[in-house]
């Protein structure tokens, strides 16, 4: 009998395609790399500027057992299981604005 084996970083890789349907359908350029020495990532930018970006993990939280979105610096955007709120607070942050 064979085990499927599904790790941890595949598991974030999953979340981190969700969210990246949700930001291309929103317009926003998303690019996921998924090295084999480190975790996955997805590199989100405003498609106006693209120097507005943003790398985006996702990470378990070991005691109990749920998925986050985090900003490449440690702080989290949202649950995993809502995309589409991670999506909005990304737009929030990656937004051009016009005065």
């Amino acid at each position: 009998m064979s085990t499927l084996v599904i790790t941890e970083a595949e598991t974030a890789l999953g979340h981190l395609e969700r969210l990246t349907d949700v930001l291309r359908s929103r317009g926003w350029t998303v690019e996921v790399a998924a090295p084999d020495d480190r975790c996955p990532s997805a590199l989100v930018a405003n498609p106006e500027i693209r120097a507005f970006n943003e790398n985006v993990i996702a990470v378990q939280n070991h005691a109990d057992r749920t998925w986050s979105y985090f900003y490449g610096w440690g702080e989290r955007i949202a649950s995993c299981d809502d995309p589409s709120g991670a999506a909005s607070a990304l737009g929030r942050v990656l937004a051009v604005r016009r005065d």
